[in-house]
């Protein structure tokens, strides 16, 4: 029972969601229209894989195999398209191993 509530949540959230960016679009498709009128579909597009991609790599922690496999891409296309709308890949970061510390020999 609280699987289908979650589910009916769900699918309200993504509907208002849906038409939050049906109603955005119009707008934004005469703007670009005015301030870059042989662009718009790029543009467009652009406008809203930049914080897609951006999200994803935030959800999962920086990790560009995870991200690319959450959005449905192979990482070299992530790695892309992340290059083609300037957007900073993270880098590795330091981590140490499964909580082990490095003990000094005596």
């Amino acid at each position: 029972m609280a699987e289908e509530h979650d589910r009916s949540e769900c699918l309200v959230t993504l509907g208002a969601l849906t038409r939050l960016i049906t109603n955005a679009v119009p707008p934004l498709i005469d703007q670009l229209a005015t301030s870059r009128p042989r662009s718009v579909y790029r543009d467009a597009l652009e406008f809203f894989e930049r914080p897609l991609l951006a999200h994803a790599l935030e959800l999962t922690g920086g990790n560009q195999l995870r991200a690319a496999r959450l959005l449905g891409l192979n990482r070299n296309t992530l790695r892309k398209r992340c290059r083609k709308l300037r957007l900073t890949l993270p880098r590795r970061s330091e981590r140490p191993s499964a909580g082990r510390t490095a003990t000094p020999i005596t």
